[in-house]
């Protein structure tokens, strides 16, 4: 037997279970959001560039609104992006040197800036 997927609401964080594929104007039974949108969808991170990790996908104006998205995934109940987020976060140290931003020190700009540029060019 199959196990049943879980997912939940965005807006009101509720438990769904279902069987069938969701369409457009499926909305969510407790708070009325629609469930076919990108705030549920799997792809949807507001921090990439036009909030989709698909990049494919069309640009959509209102992220809560239900839309015809061909590449909508309903985004799984616990589903922990946390070692994606790590594993980028790394690779970014290792491009960057690992330091990432200079302290804070009591500078002049001017000083400030050039410590900048001496340390993103590996001078010391």
């Amino acid at each position: 037997m199959q196990q049943e997927s879980r997912f939940s609401c965005f807006k009101c964080k509720e438990e769904l279970i279902f069987d069938v594929k969701i369409g457009r104007r499926d909305m969510c039974p407790n708070c009325g959001a629609y469930l076919h949108c990108c705030k549920n969808c799997r792809f949807y991170d507001p921090n990439v560039h036009n909030q989709c990790t698909e990049n494919q996908g069309e640009f959509i104006r209102d992220r809560e609104e239900g839309n015809f998205c061909l590449y909508f995934e309903f985004h799984p109940l616990g589903e922990d992006r946390s070692a994606e987020v790590d594993a980028a976060r790394s690779k970014l140290d290792a491009l960057f040197g690992g330091g990432g931003a200079v302290a804070p020190k009591a500078l002049s700009p001017a000083d400030d800036a050039r410590a900048r540029l001496d340390a993103l060019f590996g001078k010391k």
